[in-house]
């Protein structure tokens, strides 16, 4: 098994465990109030993201190609979306209007 997929495994399986351990946990109401401790930590792993991003010579250097190549990815995954969202909506959920 490569390094990568068993990276990728142990991703998955940690989220799976917290998924779990929150289902469980969930009529504790003291873990009810964490969700601005979540929104600090998420801003803070963004914070250092964008600062491994900005000490790597390599990515700042190929910024232009790699911001434009993030662009139509993300273009292409809006676009793709609306599409089939539309057009589920008009072959499973339109005839429910009428």
């Amino acid at each position: 098994m490569t390094k990568l997929i068993r990276l990728m495994l142990t991703v998955f399986f940690i989220m799976l465990l917290g998924v779990g351990i929150g289902i469980g946990l969930r009529s504790v109401p003291i873990l009810k109030h964490t969700s601005h401790l979540i929104r600090i930590v998420i801003f803070t792993l963004l914070f250092l993201l964008g600062r491994e991003v900005g000490q790597n010579p390599r990515i700042v250097a190929n910024l232009d190609t790699l911001g434009l190549q993030a662009l139509l990815i993300t273009l292409a995954g809006v676009v793709g979306s609306t599409f089939f969202s539309w057009l589920i909506y008009r072959l499973f959920f339109s005839k429910y209007e009428r």
